[in-house]
């Protein structure tokens, strides 16, 4: 405590300042206890004073020197009981200053009781929040300390178990801190129970796309059923090849075209093998008379993934060309004829005379035929250029020329 006029230090219970003998008043550097201790010091001296002044006055209107000794020791006698009420009264003082020192120390602690309540409860309420420990995750995130962010995204797994955004916060965390193949039993696991989440099945494909995984993620697409999610796995799956013929029976040959979606290779077989280890499609597919081809064909595309295989079995069975057709085809006649056969281009026909059945053994027609006389019967057969025979054509001719006898008769 400082004297207010002069600054010196004040003694404690001084009223008057030892340096420049003035009455001591408080500056700023006091605190509220001895401000008021202070206070009661001063009243108790000023009341002192006053009690002194008048004994004084009392003892100058006391008449003759005994009167003034009695009045000494009045006033002495007043001044001691003056001096047992003062101490009294600083007794007094003093315990209530020391109350007040008591009520202050226990306000302090009950205030700092009150603080570390405060701290506590605030820490065990975020303690037990999902949305702080999710926040907290992602500010980890930002600051690349994803250890962190991984402690405080378990935490709001503990807290909700079945919570989808968290397991794939994680999931981001696991490959973020290159823990690649924890991130792939993660996002597995949330596929197989969440069917229809686009963000787990994408975020599982460019885990496996980094990795050059492609066979892992054309697996995956096997699982999936919904269009929307089968979407995402367009880029990395190959095309399924399709025929331009439908299979089945026909009565020609003919030729099988396999097509597929640009940024595929076609690899086919027409021996029933694994079309996988067969040969590059480059041209149609011929089917010829009498065979019967299966054909499996597959697709691979520029990741070196094989798509799912078609087969398809054509076959040709030919049907017997129709009889030749002759003009004149039988009759009487008496003047000469030429006989002449429709042969198909490709084809062949091959006839008798003599009734028997003709084969590609026999006289092959050329040109058009003379009627030879008497009764006849021109037999025929069709050959086609696949080599399938008709049924046999029979013509039977009566040709008998009349000679200059019959015309001289008639």
């Amino acid at each position: 405590m400082k004297c207010a006029n002069c600054g010196a230090e004040l003694k404690v219970g001084c009223i008057y300042c030892s340096a420049c003998g003035k009455e001591a008043q408080i500056v700023s550097d006091y605190n509220l206890l001895e401000d008021d201790f202070l206070r009661d010091m001063l009243k108790e001296r000023e009341e002192k004073i006053k009690r002194e002044a008048a004994a004084k006055a009392h003892a100058k209107k006391t008449a003759g020197d005994g009167h003034v000794q009695n009045t000494d020791r009045a006033a002495a006698k007043s001044g001691k009981h003056g001096g047992n009420e003062a101490e009294g009264k600083s007794g007094r003082n003093k315990r209530r200053v020391k109350k007040r020192i008591i009520f202050a120390v226990l306000s302090i602690v009950l205030l700092i009781i009150l603080i570390v309540v405060t701290v506590l409860m605030v820490n065990y309420g975020r303690e037990n929040s999902y949305v702080y420990q999710m926040d907290q995750a992602n500010a980890c995130i930002e600051d690349m300390n994803y250890r962190k962010a991984q402690e405080y995204v378990q935490r709001a797994l503990e807290l909700q178990e079945d919570s989808l955004e968290a397991e794939l916060l994680l999931a981001d965390i696991y490959v973020l801190r290159g823990e690649e193949r924890a991130a792939v039993t993660l996002l597995r696991e949330i596929c197989r129970e969440n069917k229809d989440n686009q963000k787990a099945y994408q975020s599982l494909i460019d885990l496996y796309a980094g990795q050059k995984d492609y066979e892992s993620i054309q697996e995956l697409s096997r699982e999936v059923q919904e269009e929307e999610i089968l979407d995402l796995f367009s880029e990395y799956l190959p095309g399924i090849p399709e025929f331009d013929t439908e299979d089945g029976v026909y009565t020609q040959e003919f030729f099988v075209g396999i097509s597929v979606e640009e940024g595929n290779r076609i690899y086919y077989t027409v021996d029933n093998t694994d079309p996988r280890q067969g040969m590059e499609y480059q041209e149609p597919v011929r089917v010829g008379p009498g065979e019967t081809v299966q054909i499996r064909a597959v697709a691979k595309n520029n990741y070196d993934l094989y798509g799912d295989e078609i087969t398809g079995q054509f076959k040709v069975e030919l049907q017997k060309p129709a009889k030749p057709r002759v003009s004149p085809s039988g009759g009487s006649f008496y003047d000469a004829q030429k006989i002449v056969v429709t042969v198909p281009d490709g084809a062949r026909v091959y006839y008798t005379w003599d009734g028997t059945t003709p084969d590609t053994l026999s006289d092959q027609y050329m040109e058009p035929l003379s009627m030879p006389e008497g009764n006849n019967i021109l037999s025929l057969i069709l050959v086609d250029e696949y080599g399938m025979k008709s049924d046999v054509m029979k013509c039977n001719y009566i040709y008998m020329p009349m000679t200059q006898n019959s015309v001289d008769s008639e």
